[in-house]
């Protein structure tokens, strides 16, 4: 298998990064944090789906959640050509996977089935693959400087062995637990004489209970003859019973019937007394009816009176209304006349506020003319003062250095003309004052008075403004009151036509307050007897009633009379016989008796039986269980043959395993070393425990012996034996390319030097081969660079 393109999209650093490989050694040179070991990762990922570390940082760090992270690798094997793509789609990141062959047809898909596939091509997992082509710095240090117990660790985890001194582990473990196993149930097992003693005990207990349960039948059909018995004579007594209960009702409801009978009287007396009474009520009443009469008379006189007295009010009400309503009817009519003769003005002054406005504006425009010119007279004057200013500053300079001075114009020497330059510019000074500033401030002056004079017009004409506006304000407040005072004009005049209309149906109402006190005041005393006889009315209504109570009563009476005959007959004619009835609750007593000692000896005997039984399950039990846990004995001693001939499989095999890869990894590296050093050293010797030999002049000697340098390429040339050992062992011997990561370490130049001449002899078996390294000096020593 070699590698053709790689492509990345949004993976980790890269947003959008492909590089094309090529056969020979290829440098990947880059500062640390550029990305190179990234490219690695990438191939990983794309062959066996493997994320590093957690999966959300996969995406690029500037794409966004909704942007496809996506790796695209083209590869080599056996002259066939293969392209792999993995997707990360979406923001919980998604896993896709697509496999295609040279022609573009799709082999697989589904993460799963992609990377199922990638293991058959390529004949090797994840981590066998790993440890076949990619090597770093540190385990090529591990190889030489550990101690042996950790280079064996390192050295068996790369070839994959470590698996198989898992599995020695778990067959000791299992071992260990077997053992502990059978010990225990050794431990627990009953001896034969236990269990002998045990099945005698089961079988007189059996015997025991066989005696016990005759005993129980013979005494349960004892007990099923009296309970026979018991239940006839229940049946008879029930019969008793009920005869009882029906004769104790005829009685009761005897002594009923004779109770209400009595009551019947008793409320008939009550009636009769209560209705002669209601009969003399009755003639006091028609005694003094007319009474009666009278009252309700006089009541509907005081009700007419009170309506023409109601009516006679209201009359005098509406005429002080009216006496009001004209007052106010006239003072209304000339207050609005005076309203709408004050308003005939406000056009007027509408008008002169228009004009008053417009002298206004013209006034405020001519300020700010007058202002404008202003300013422009000051700024002017401002400016010839400086210039005045600077000019006498160039004669205070100009004396102050001499005659030998430059002239401030043009920069020569003054010299002789010393003096006419110094004239010349006082002569500049008083011209500037004379001319342009004393012109300017007489005309500053002009326009200082008109501005004056235009702020005293303007204010004139805003206090005429403010007056003329509180006039017209006063005014539109009068407007208001004339409306209010028109529609009250208009509501006064309609209430007093209401009132008028009112008053000429009332012109005939006439009251006498006299007739009205006298009818009250007699009401008053009528009053009191008018209330006693209604009070008797209310009473004698009830007469009826009572005699028709009195009539039902009587029929009433009858029927209960007949009905106490009737029963005093069913009494005496009743079959109950209460001295029977007693003979034969004794009799019962007694044959319960018997029957209760029978069932409490029933119980004991039953009881006694299940004693017994439940004593026999649990000598079974006993038997039973010692009999399982024989069985479980039995399996365990199985299982513990079975570990130990897997064990002793184990051990052969690791140890056929051990005398095969060591001198593979011998060969391999000592026909590369010895190509690497020029024959200096022919041999290198890995042992069955991997401890790692070089031979100099037919002598062997620890590695340790030797000098860095020639360490560094021993370890080199052992990590890509035991990478074409772990090919072998594979069974894909078609890996044609090998990375290292940083192996150059911090070495000085020579020994970088020494260590890419060997990658140079080594390279032929392998159609690429990749360095990655920060060391930018080695750019020089590559056949083909990447530089990131």
């Amino acid at each position: 298998m070699i590698l053709t393109s790689l492509h990345m999209q949004n993976y980790k650093k890269y947003q959008d990064f492909t590089l094309e490989f090529v056969e020979g050694l290829t440098g990947i040179i880059g500062r640390n944090g550029s990305g190179k070991s990234t490219i690695f990762d990438a191939i990983t990922f794309a062959l066996y789906g493997d994320v590093r570390g957690e999966k959300e940082t996969i995406r690029n760090a500037k794409a966004g959640e909704k942007d496809t992270v996506s790796v695209e690798l083209l590869f080599e094997i056996e002259g066939l050509n293969y392209k792999v793509l993995r997707e990360m789609r979406g923001k919980s990141l998604t896993a896709k996977a697509y496999l295609y062959d040279g022609d573009d047809a799709l082999i697989a898909e589904s993460a799963k089935g992609v990377t199922g596939e990638i293991i058959r091509l390529i004949g090797m997992n994840r981590e066998a693959f790993m440890h076949t082509v990619f090597a770093s710095q540190k385990e090529l240090t591990a190889l030489s400087g550990l101690k042996s117990e950790e280079r064996k660790k390192i050295i068996r985890k790369l070839l994959g062995l470590e698996k198989i001194d898992k599995i020695e582990q778990e067959i000791k473990s299992k071992l260990t637990d077997l053992n502990r196993d059978i010990k225990s149930f050794s431990e627990i097992l009953l001896s034969e004489a236990e269990v002998k003693a045990l099945q005698e005990q089961k079988e007189a207990k059996a015997k025991e209970a066989e005696t016990l349960q005759k005993e129980v039948e013979k005494v349960k059909k004892e007990f099923e003859t009296k309970s026979k018995e018991v239940d006839g004579l229940d049946k008879a007594l029930k019969a008793l019973q009920t005869l009882k209960e029906a004769f104790v009702k005829l009685g009761s409801d005897l002594e009923l019937l004779q109770t209400n009978l009595n009551n019947l009287k008793k409320n008939k007396l009550e009636k009769e007394e209560k209705l002669g009474v209601l009969q003399v009520k009755a003639a006091q009443y028609e005694k003094e009816k007319p009474l009666v009469e009278e009252y309700k008379t006089l009541e509907v006189q005081i009700t007419n009176f009170q309506k023409q007295k109601e009516l006679f009010l209201k009359k005098e009400g509406l005429e002080r209304e009216q006496v009001a309503l004209r007052k106010q009817y006239e003072d209304d009519k000339q207050e609005i006349q005076d309203l709408k003769k004050k308003l005939e003005a406000k056009p007027q002054l509408l008008k002169e506020q228009e004009a008053q406005k417009t002298l206004f504006q013209t006034s405020a425009n001519k300020l700010k003319e007058i202002e404008a010119k202003e300013s422009r007279l000051g700024q002017e004057i401002a400016k010839y003062n400086g210039l005045i200013e600077n000019t006498n500053k160039q004669i205070a300079k100009i004396e102050t250095l001499g005659k030998d001075s430059d002239c401030p114009t043009c920069t020569r020497p003054l010299l002789d003309e010393y003096d006419n330059v110094i004239a010349s510019l006082k002569s500049t000074i008083t011209q500037l004052h004379h001319d342009e500033i004393a012109k300017r401030t007489a005309e500053l002056k002009t326009v200082l008075e008109t501005k004056t004079k235009e702020h005293e017009a303007k204010s004139k004409i805003e206090q005429l403004l403010q007056k003329l506006s509180g006039d017209l304000r006063v005014m539109e407040s009068d407007e208001k009151t004339l409306a209010q005072k028109v529609e009250e004009f208009k509501s006064i005049t309609a209430t007093g036509l209401k009132n008028k209309e009112e008053l000429e149906a009332l012109k005939d109402v006439k009251y006498d307050e006299k007739a009205h006190s006298e009818a009250l005041a007699k009401k008053e005393k009528l009053e009191p007897q008018y209330n006693e006889l209604l009070g008797l009315a209310t009473l004698i209504a009830q007469i009826p009633a009572l005699e028709n109570e009195l009539k039902s009563i009587d029929q009433t009476i009858a029927q209960s009379q007949e009905s106490i005959k009737k029963q005093e007959k069913a009494i005496a004619e009743h079959s109950y016989d209460a001295k029977e009835h007693e003979k034969q609750e004794t009799l019962y007593v007694e044959v319960r008796k018997v029957k209760d000692a029978l069932s409490e000896a029933l119980s004991k005997k039953r009881v006694e039986h299940t004693q017994i039984m439940g004593e026999i399950t649990t000598l079974k039990s006993k038997l039973d269980r010692n009999e399982e846990q024989k069985k479980q004995l039995q399996t365990k001693l199985n299982d513990k043959n079975d570990y130990e001939k897997l064990k002793a499989f184990m051990g052969e095999f690791k140890n056929k395993i051990n005398s095969q890869i060591a001198p593979r990894i011998s060969q391999l590296a000592s026909e590369m070393y010895g190509s690497i050093t020029r024959g200096k050293y022919q041999h290198i010797e890995v042992s069955n425990e991997f401890d790692f030999f070089i031979y100099d002049d037919g002598v062997r000697y620890p590695i340790e012996r030797f000098s860095g340098g020639e360490v560094d390429l021993a370890n080199l040339v052992l990590r890509i034996a035991i990478s074409k050992t772990l090919s072998e062992l594979s069974g894909s011997g078609g890996v044609g390319f090998l990375a290292f990561d940083e192996v150059f370490g911090s070495q000085d130049e020579e020994r970088r030097f020494e260590i890419m001449e060997a990658f140079h002899t080594i390279k032929e078996q392998y159609r690429q081969i990749f360095l990655i390294s920060h060391e930018s000096e080695i750019k020089e020593m590559f056949e083909r660079m990447v530089e990131l």
